[in-house]
């Protein structure tokens, strides 16, 4: 079992995918670092980020080959080119269609439909027929072992004569006779797409499916390459899977691919990178060396260009379909919980490196986060978020949007805030209190949580609105989550956050009417032990008190010293994190593994998972549900929920979530917002704080 000892980070592989709208893609190929994508109607080249058409080349180009000499034979209808940085050096035209290319150690290999030819000395010269004609696919390797695929059966080239054996199901293990790709390495074996899946032969007699080797997917396979460190790219009708060294990737349509029908897969013969071709476009995915503490600085950037609006963190809603220059950041009901767990991010940052930067971006944050309970005109009463003319939907008449001003003028604020937003205030706050402000910092904080726990208690330990009502869901009290069933599902979480909101007060001002209501909660109505279980199994359907929870813990047990109840708090702690552990989170494994007293707390599952997270958060058109693999759960269905994955795919798998969304969707939406760099952010840097994670 792995402990949660200091891990420390070393570079790893980032993948990211950049889209091509090209239609009718037959193959992909590379003339040195060129690519070069065929068609239908003709072969393009990269340019300067966009393609263009090149002349020479015109009709369908049935293949593409990268020779070990750097040069690109191109087939097209029944002439071949050799390319060399982007200039023709060869030309021969055959008297049936060019169909394949093929090398081994000594020779280059063209397959036309009817008959197999080498190129020695700058010339073509014929080898020999192909039996039955009608030659598809063609692999080579060793010194003259040719296979070759003819839409009956498997021909391999043997004898001292060029002499054709024929394997057929029939007379041998072959699986099936129907083949759509082929692929050798230099050891014999061949990997053999089929439409019922990857087969592996061994050149001779022994055939290998997936009921043998589990790693052979049951895909209908559609393309394959092998790439120089033995990785094998898997075109399938349902996207791309990658096989390299331990990693098990699949790529699919949203984030990766245009399209899960993928027909060419070509490896860069110096880069970490691919060419993938679909029937909808091509994709370039890319692989570069990088460390989790430039992924943080990759985030931060994108985090204040993409995601601040007047100091405050939150989702960008986009205009344009993935496009993160397009839309705005969206004024939403959360704007505190947001805020707060991006200044809590900022402050373990500074608490790290001394950045000043960093000390005046969570500067600006926290005083954000101050100024929504200085707008409201109810003392300790937070705004949800507000809005100015011109912006969206300003002056619509919603009735919990109240107008005020402020020293750039008018504005509307909105109430009905809830427990979200108390829980975010309290966490950024307290850690910015804590590791960041100075002493006038600290007495405005400090002012501010009293004031609204001290609201919180005058009105019946709720959150009292402008028309004298508590909101919806701001309820601590004991009458509700101890004595009304209605409360049953908040009762743990919401004793822990007030506990954790007067503690935290008590921290701050060392007023004692704070610790002894604290107290009297624990002794008179029993809020630790409420505490113990403070998750309410749903069969994961459910993901907002996740978020809520782990976030309180992370400043409550901070702050409680007693051992007695330090013990009832890590019992809830410890149950919720097992529950959720399925997950991967890495923020719910940073705060575990900070309490955890060195058990195991999967940290190396989370430093994973910081790894996977994409370089955006765009809630792309991701589709998985296809797959095969993958097991399905109708448990949520009893809790008014829809059938989800039993267990959450890879974070660059399955589509983008926050902290407080679902996991266990195998599918995205439509691209149109983005959702905050925090999600890596927050548990990176509370991992580095905390001493979890460590960089080179």
């Amino acid at each position: 079992m792995q402990s949660n000892k200091k891990i420390f980070v070393g570079k790893y592989k980032q993948s990211e995918s950049k889209m091509y709208n090209i239609a009718d893609v037959t193959c992909c190929g590379f003339d040195a670092d060129t690519v070069f994508i065929g068609t239908k109607s003709g072969l393009l080249y990269e340019k300067d980020c966009n393609f263009v058409t090149f002349e020479a080349v015109k009709g369908t180009v049935n293949s593409l080959f990268a020779a070990k000499d750097a040069t690109l034979w191109c087939a097209s209808e029944s002439t071949v080119f050799a390319i060399r940085e982007k200039q023709i050096v060869f030309t021969h035209t055959f008297a049936s269609e060019a169909r394949a290319f093929a090398q081994d150690e000594k020779r280059l290999w063209i397959l036309t439909a009817d008959e197999l030819f080498r190129f020695e000395n700058g010339e073509v010269v014929r080898h020999c027929r192909v039996e039955m004609g009608n030659g598809m696919y063609m692999t080579a390797f060793g010194d003259g072992n040719v296979f070759v695929y003819n839409g009956q059966s498997l021909l391999g080239l043997h004898g001292k004569r060029p002499r054709w054996g024929g394997v057929v199901p029939a007379l041998s293990d072959m699986p099936t006779d129907q083949i759509t790709a082929l692929c050798g390495d230099s050891w014999g074996h061949l990997f053999v797409g089929t439409q019922d899946g990857l087969v592996l032969y061994d050149g001779q007699s022994a055939w290998y499916t997936g009921k043998q080797i589990k790693d052979l997917p049951d895909y209908p396979v559609t393309a394959l390459a092998i790439g120089a460190d033995g990785a094998r790219y898997i075109g399938t009708t349902d996207g791309l899977i990658l096989q390299r060294g331990v990693r098990r990737s699949f790529y699919s349509k949203g984030r990766w691919l245009p399209s899960n029908h993928v027909t060419a897969v070509a490896v860069h013969p110096t880069k970490d990178e691919i060419w993938v071709g679909t029937d909808a476009g091509v994709a370039q995915i890319t692989f570069t060396e990088m460390t989790l503490a430039e992924k943080a600085e990759h985030f931060q950037r994108f985090a204040e260009k993409y995601h601040i609006r007047e100091d405050y963190c939150s989702y960008r809603r986009l205009s344009e379909p993935c496009n993160i220059d397009s839309g705005r950041v969206e004024i939403s009901d959360n704007d505190g919980l947001w805020t707060g767990s991006f200044l809590a991010a900022m402050a373990c940052k500074y608490a790290v490196t001394k950045d000043e930067h960093t000390l005046e971006v969570a500067r600006k944050a926290m005083r954000a986060l101050l100024k929504l309970f200085n707008i409201t005109g109810i003392s300790g009463f937070p705004a949800r978020a507000y809005r100015r003319p011109g912006e969206d939907r300003f002056g619509n008449g919603d009735p919990e949007w109240h107008l005020t001003e402020d020293e750039n003028g008018p504005l509307e604020w909105k109430g009905e805030t809830s427990s979200d937003e108390t829980t975010g205030h309290f966490f950024g706050l307290a850690y910015y209190y804590d590791l960041c402000a100075d002493a006038d910092e600290k007495k405005d904080i400090s002012a501010t949580v009293c004031a609204c726990v001290d609201h919180i208690l005058k009105n019946g330990y709720t959150l009292c609105d402008t028309d004298g009502l508590p909101t919806t869901w701001a309820h601590w009290g004991p009458h509700e989550l101890n004595r009304v069933d209605f409360w049953r599902w908040e009762r743990g979480c919401n004793s822990m956050e007030l506990l954790c909101m007067l503690r935290t007060a008590y921290h701050m001002s060392g007023e004692d009417k704070y610790i002894n209501e604290y107290r009297r909660l624990i002794k008179e109505e029993h809020y630790a032990i409420n505490c113990m279980q403070h998750k309410m199994e749903d069969a994961h359907e459910n993901h907002i008190d996740d978020n809520l929870g782990f976030l309180t813990a992370a400043t409550l047990l901070r702050y409680e010293d007693d051992a007695h109840l330090r013990s009832l708090l890590l019992c809830g702690l410890t149950h919720h994190w097992q529950y959720e552990r399925i997950e991967r989170c890495p923020l719910f494994s940073m705060i575990f593994g900070h309490y955890a007293d060195g058990e195991c707390c999967d940290l190396d599952k989370a430093v994973q998972s910081l790894k996977d997270l994409p370089m955006d958060f765009i809630n792309r058109p991701i589709v998985n549900s296809h797959r095969k693999e993958l097991v399905w759960d109708d448990g949520p269905l009893a809790f008014g929920g829809r059938v989800q994955l039993a267990e959450p795919l890879p974070y660059d798998e399955g589509p983008a979530t926050n902290f407080d969304g679902n996991p266990f969707f195998a599918d995205g939406e439509n691209g149109m917002f983005c959702n905050m760099p925090t999600i890596f952010l927050l548990p990176y840097w509370y991992g580095r704080w905390c001493g979890l994670l460590a960089e080179d």
